[in-house]
């Protein structure tokens, strides 16, 4: 049997950004974070002695193999992939892994935070190794993070890992305390009733993003700071708001967010982002960019009964809609049969598996 594993995405309504350092070690940061029901998976089978080791990503159509794990170099192809591989399979130098996601790269929706979280709980059920959520939700960000050495924060890894709505603190001098929000079903069917996510067809580069802040964090009297701060006060008077029922408020800290979020660095920002917030404005009560910005998802509270006509007003300029679902579940592991041979030929067939690789 093959180990399977799923993990939501999310948006970040409030307080993205002061969950990573030098910010959240310096002065704590605090995020809302919802988890939405898209999500990432992995798949791992054990393959016969010999093999080696077989990583392929069905979205980017690329695969990779080597006669072991040790081997997996990083050379600019699925090196994400390799690296969870490198850290949690070593050792199991004989395996199948495969990734999918339902939604496109680098739009602002913590896609790869929540990928590393499904790959780590694959090859944790895999070797047979227990874990929580929480375990599984910091062991991926420390890949993330330290091995691989990616900028960002913790949100992703820990809202992909236990799912609903959540605030996420991040302590001065380090650790982290994750709490679901005490939300009345009555609010979440609201939020599921009236907000929408716009793709405005533009990626971000989350990576280069952290950069940019991190040099303006660096200068004197940086307002990078000043604006940290008023996010971080945003994502706490939001999570009150929640627990209140209180979507006005809601809507003034999700609209408070936006507006420091640019802020931060002007990579943050775009045109195209400011023309869909502009054409939304009459339909809208409040809204922001997803994740690090620059281009990506937009998450936004529509007025009631504007549903429809905010939705047709975005695509008006070229936006794709989807609709707002809460996952409650987080990250989870299940088995599923192996591939067959003819799945494993179809790979090949698809580009993914490179053609000389053993099966």
């Amino acid at each position: 049997m093959k180990s399977v594993a799923r993990a939501p995405v999310r948006i970040d309504p409030a307080g993205g950004g002061t969950d990573a350092p030098p910010y959240s070690i310096e002065y704590g940061g605090c995020v809302v974070n919802f988890a939405i029901a898209r999500y990432a998976y992995a798949q791992l089978q054990w393959l016969e002695p010999g093999a080696g080791a077989h990583v392929y990503s069905t979205d980017l159509k690329q695969g990779a193999w080597a006669a072991n794990v040790g081997a997996l170099k990083s050379d600019g192809k699925l090196d994400f992939v390799k690296g969870f591989a490198t850290r949690l399979l070593k050792g199991r130098d004989d395996f199948l892994l495969v990734t999918q996601s339902d939604v496109p790269v680098r739009t602002g929706l913590g896609g790869s935070g929540a990928m590393g979280v499904a790959i780590t709980a694959a090859m944790l059920r895999a070797t047979g190794q227990r874990a929580d959520q929480t375990q599984i939700a910091a062991l991926a960000n420390e890949i993330e993070r330290h091995d691989m050495k990616l900028a960002g924060g913790i949100q992703d890894s820990y809202g992909a890992a236990l799912g609903g709505a959540k605030r996420i603190e991040c302590h001065r001098g380090g650790g982290v305390t994750c709490r679901r929000l005490n939300l009345h079903p009555d609010v979440v069917r609201r939020l599921e009733r009236d907000m929408l996510l716009v793709y405005t067809g533009g990626v971000h580069l989350s990576e280069s993003i952290h950069h940019d802040i991190k040099r303006s964090y660096a200068l004197p009297n940086s307002p990078t700071i000043a604006a940290m701060d008023r996010l971080k006060a945003a994502a706490c008077a939001m999570a009150d708001a929640l627990e209140a029922g209180d979507l006005g408020a809601f809507a003034s800290a999700l609209n408070e967010s936006r507006r420091n979020h640019y802020a931060l660095h002007e990579s943050c920002d775009s045109d195209v982002l400011r023309a869909y917030f502009e054409r939304l404005e009459p339909f809208i009560l409040g809204g922001k960019t997803c994740g690090a910005g620059g281009g990506g998802f937009i998450a936004v509270l529509t007025r009631p009964g504007f549903k429809n006509a905010c939705a047709e007003a975005a695509e008006s300029l070229g936006g794709t809609v989807w609709p707002f679902t809460m996952d409650g579940e987080g990250a989870v592991a299940w088995e599923e049969a192996d591939w067959t041979a003819h799945e494993v030929a179809s790979l090949k067939h698809l580009s993914l598996l490179p053609a000389n690789a053993p099966t």
